[in-house]
């Protein structure tokens, strides 16, 4: 020991202790850093614990929230499809009707092309109207007769 070692609170101070005295210092300095060692030991201890609590919490969480998308998902999907498939129905229904309609047109064309003509008018004048042309004579029957 050559060199004179002195701690750092004594370094700019030129008090001397003695040796027993350093030494009950030292011992109790090793003592409270040991102290405080085992406390932080136990806190990092404590907080690797809540650490894997909150990680797997975090997981959990990530976990429920890529469920939640994924339902979500499969429900916005499931509604558009519905959706599509409802359409096409109505568009099936809708050509159909359109069909009809068309058929219908063509039905009533025809009626009214039937009665503009000449020879339907006069029929239709005949019979319902009881009108006959000159020279001809009209029977009547009673409709108990003829069971009309």
């Amino acid at each position: 020991m050559g060199k004179n070692r002195r701690s750092k609170e004594y370094k700019s101070s030129s008090r001397v202790i003695g040796m027993e005295e350093a030494r009950k210092r030292r011992l109790e300095k090793r003592r409270s850093e040991k102290l405080k060692e085992e406390e932080r030991a136990r806190y990092a201890a404590s907080q690797q614990t809540r650490g894997k609590r909150a990680i797997r919490k975090s997981q959990n969480r990530r976990r429920l929230i890529i469920a939640l998308v994924v339902v979500l998902i499969i429900v916005l999907l499931g509604a558009t499809i519905f959706k599509i498939v409802s359409l096409n129905k109505e568009k099936i229904d809708t050509q159909k009707h359109q069909a009809e309609l068309i058929e219908e047109k063509k039905t009533l064309q025809k009626q009214l092309d039937k009665i503009n003509d000449p020879k339907n008018l006069e029929e239709q004048a005949r019979d319902q109207l009881r009108l006959i042309k000159p020279g001809e004579v009209l029977y009547m029957f009673p409709e108990e007769m003829t069971g009309d």
